[in-house]
């Protein structure tokens, strides 16, 4: 059973998760790489890797347990393991389509026959 820690900015905590995989104990995760240079090292919400795909969250706790990991950001944030997770409104595709949607709904529902409309 593997563990992963992911930052909860309102709780200040971390929420846990857990996936059914098997980790060996000698096994270390690979540090993230920054993606910019910073003196503090990698930014936790851009430059660690996505969940899993299949974590359950367990419980939350003040110390990280496991692997330090993000919450997917996107519809194409697969990471190297392709983790999901997140609302499907989150996507930004999803949210794409409901806005065409709404545009063609608003602009049919404008044009629609009435019966007492006066003509400009």
């Amino acid at each position: 059973m593997a563990l992963y820690s992911v930052w909860d900015w309102n709780r200040n905590s971390y929420r846990v998760y857990t996936t059914p995989t098997h980790v060996s104990v000698g096994d270390d995760p690979t540090p993230p790489k920054p993606l910019v240079f910073s003196p503090i090292g990698a930014n936790p919400d851009t430059d660690v890797k996505p969940l899993p795909a299949g974590a359950k969250l367990i419980g939350h706790d003040h110390f990280a347990r496991g692997e330090i990991r993000r919450m997917p950001g996107g519809l194409f944030d697969l990471g190297d393991d392709a983790g999901t997770g997140g609302s499907l409104w989150s996507q930004p595709l999803v949210m794409f389509a409901a806005g065409v949607a709404t545009v063609i709904a608003y602009q049919a529902w404008k044009r629609r026959p009435t019966r007492n409309r006066r003509r400009r």
